[in-house]
């Protein structure tokens, strides 16, 4: 079973066999929250997971890693909107010490500085997942599969982009971290159903938005299609032509191949990222249309 931080205080109580824990760090003079280690019902994944009695909140969606994400989630799924802490003018300060000690556990669980990540990939990645969470809570299926070669993907994203491989590559890689869907499962969710045969995870996305939240944005969408039309216009996947200068004009980039394949890279990623934020708010913020 995962191991807890050293600031973890084992409350001395198990449930079922689960010893369950907590703080005085990320949880200071909290008596509703508790974290708990334990296996996931359906995958059988170890790890961790927070609860809530005040709210009755059980986040659902882990197991997570660390014993922070676990709280993390359950904040960012809004277990904890009744608290008083979560209300008052500690709250950003919570945060912020709570994302502290998520890099420091994910840093020595994965071996890598989180320091050293690009902002605008470590916040893809966040929002990714932060996405998935409130979709889960709100249509009671996840919208992405995680994938044992998910991190490779991360991996092969992390370097700096120097050439056109290296642009390639990491093109690639992003657009499979959005590829990884249960599409039969997700496509359940369309309501007309002539669209319900609809192919590829941001059309199907697309679909969901119009029933569902029909006055989005539409820099949501379209920064993740531009992302799957370059990915498709470019060599290995298709043999290069005038189409993928369409392609990356979608996110201001006039020629190719590329002036600063670096500056270029992180645009795209910069924008893709900002399409993944909003879609969070957007699950967030606003409740689902009623449909007649």
């Amino acid at each position: 079973m995962p191991e807890p931080p050293s600031f973890a205080k084992n409350t001395g109580t198990e449930i079922m066999g689960v010893k369950i824990y907590t703080d005085d760090i990320l949880l200071p003079n909290c008596s509703s929250v508790y974290v708990m280690s334990g296996v996931h019902t359906d995958t059988k994944e170890p790890g961790w997971f927070a609860f809530c009695k005040k709210s009755g909140k059980l986040e659902q969606v882990g197991p997570y890693e660390t014993y922070s994400q676990a709280i993390k989630y359950l904040n960012l799924t809004k277990g904890c909107k009744t608290c008083e802490l979560n209300k008052s003018e500690n709250k950003e300060k919570s945060i912020n010490l709570i994302d502290e000690k998520v890099r420091e556990e994910l840093e020595k669980t994965l071996g890598v500085k989180l320091h050293s990540i690009p902002e605008e990939l470590r916040f893809f990645v966040e929002y990714r997942s932060y996405f998935d969470i409130n979709f889960d809570a709100i249509f009671k299926s996840r919208f992405f599969v995680m994938l044992p070669d998910d991190f490779r993907a991360v991996l092969d994203i992390l370097p700096p982009c120097t050439c056109e491989k290296d642009f390639t590559t990491k093109v690639c890689a992003l657009a499979g971290l959005l590829d990884r869907i249960n599409e039969n499962e997700i496509r359940k969710l369309i309501g007309d159903k002539e669209k319900q045969n609809l192919s590829g995870s941001i059309n199907i996305l697309e679909q969901i938005l119009k029933e569902n939240y029909p006055k989005y944005s539409g820099y949501l969408i379209s920064n993740l299609k531009s992302l799957m039309n370059l990915r498709n216009k470019m060599y290995p996947t298709h043999a290069l032509s005038a189409q993928i200068l369409v392609a990356l004009q979608n996110f201001g980039i006039t020629n190719y191949p590329l002036d600063d394949w670096e500056d270029g890279w992180l645009k795209i990623l910069g924008l893709c990222s900002k399409s993944m934020d909003g879609l969070v708010k957007l699950l967030q913020a606003s409740p689902k249309s009623k449909k007649p």
